[in-house]
């Protein structure tokens, strides 16, 4: 699905992404998301991992971590010792997740669909998670294409369409309000977020549906759905898996 990309539908995601940023500070809703859950803290060491192996995080790679929200990737990104700058629309959150890192991180306040917070910086990679299905997706990959460098790699975790959940969340009224899911959110299926990528000149490594893991899974039984989630991975039931992951580079040396 394609976002309105007209001037009004544009500012008026904007301030409901603003507004959603100051509910979750101010109502503390991070819990909505799942990511301290025992399952939850799983699920993020997997996202962490994937984004700083794919984008070849480490000391002295510059990277811009989009959609940062209140740091809770930031924190685990800015452990790999890149140069880290982090970017992020809401003012109340970006504040959180500015104290949470301190000077380790630059938190900028900005917008990636124009890019304008970004003018004249460059970088080795550039990484997001659960962040390009809230933006104009054509939008944001002409910015992410800007900035990168010759060879520069990025990596992105994102919710999958053909999930019953993420489908649901944006489907049905009542499920889409209590998962605070915003009216402008949309999900993404592999082939065609692969397409996308390829389209606006990425270079594509990996892009595939992953994870059955629920955040509600109790600590104890989380060994063994792991062990079912990797069986159905060999199968087609793969593909109605809950997130996307998607990595790659731009050309270059």
């Amino acid at each position: 699905m394609r976002l309105d990309d007209s001037a009004a539908a544009r500012e008026g995601r904007y301030a409901e992404e603003r507004r959603q940023g100051e509910a979750i500070v101010a109502d503390h809703l991070e819990h909505v998301w799942g990511w301290t859950t025992a399952a939850g803290r799983v699920r993020a060491a997997r996202r962490a991992t994937f984004l700083a192996e794919r984008a070849g995080l480490q000391p002295g790679i510059r990277c811009l971590e989009i959609g940062c929200g209140t740091g809770e990737f930031t924190v685990r990104l800015a452990e790999t010792g890149c140069s880290l700058v982090a970017l992020e629309l809401s003012e109340a959150t970006a504040a959180v997740c500015r104290g949470r890192v301190g000077d380790r991180v630059e938190v900028v306040v900005g917008n990636i669909e124009t890019g304008e917070d970004l003018a004249g910086r460059r970088f080795d990679a550039v990484v997001g998670i659960s962040v390009l299905h809230h933006v104009d997706l054509d939008a944001a990959l002409s910015v992410i294409r800007s900035v990168l460098e010759p060879g520069g790699r990025y990596a992105f975790s994102e919710p999958n369409h053909l999930n019953p959940q993420v489908w649901a969340e944006r489907r049905i009224e009542f499920v889409r309000r209590a998962r605070k899911v915003t009216a402008h959110e949309t999900a993404f299926r592999a082939d065609t977020l692969r397409a996308d990528f390829e389209h606006a000149g990425f270079v594509v490594d990996v892009c595939e549906p992953f994870e059955f893991l629920h955040p509600a899974t109790p600590g104890p039984a989380i060994p063994a759905v792991e062990f079912i989630e990797r069986l159905i991975e060999r199968t087609p039931l793969r593909a109605i898996a809950g997130s996307i992951r998607i990595a790659g580079r731009v050309p270059g040396p």
